[in-house]
């Protein structure tokens, strides 16, 4: 059985890129990285140090050469915030590509992209 929930792998062409938006732009906390050859293999983060989950970069050409069986396609993650709009606002200040704000099903959303034209959805939580 499935005790916790760890990681989320996304396949990226420039993982410490991709790690340096999440961490500057949406606030993210590095966790670690591994180097292969000088050049950065993956990088783990979390929306927080002590966080349950966390997302792991990895260099999607060295997984597409070690693994080429793997689908390396990004998946669709939802995140939640108090203040969608507000985060919204802050990111786009920063020059991310935002989705307007929309409501589905009884929700507040929108969405974003990361330097490589990843997208990931916000959705509004109270409390």
């Amino acid at each position: 059985m499935i005790d916790r929930f760890g990681n989320v792998m996304i396949y990226v062409t420039d993982p410490r890129a991709v790690a340096d938006f999440w961490v500057g732009t949406v606030g993210f906390t590095e966790l670690s990285s591994q180097e292969l050859d000088g050049k950065t293999l993956s990088v783990e983060i979390a929306h927080t140090p002590d966080s349950e989950a966390a997302i792991t970069l990895f260099d999607r050409a060295v997984v597409a050469r070690m693994s080429p069986e793997l689908d390396l396609a990004t998946p669709s993650i939802l995140f939640a915030s108090r203040d969608v709009r507000a985060m919204r606002e802050a990111l786009e200040e920063q020059g991310v590509t935002v989705g307007p704000v929309a409501e589905h099903g009884g929700q507040t959303t929108f969405n974003f992209a990361d330097p490589e034209g990843n997208y990931f959805a916000v959705r509004e939580i109270s409390g």
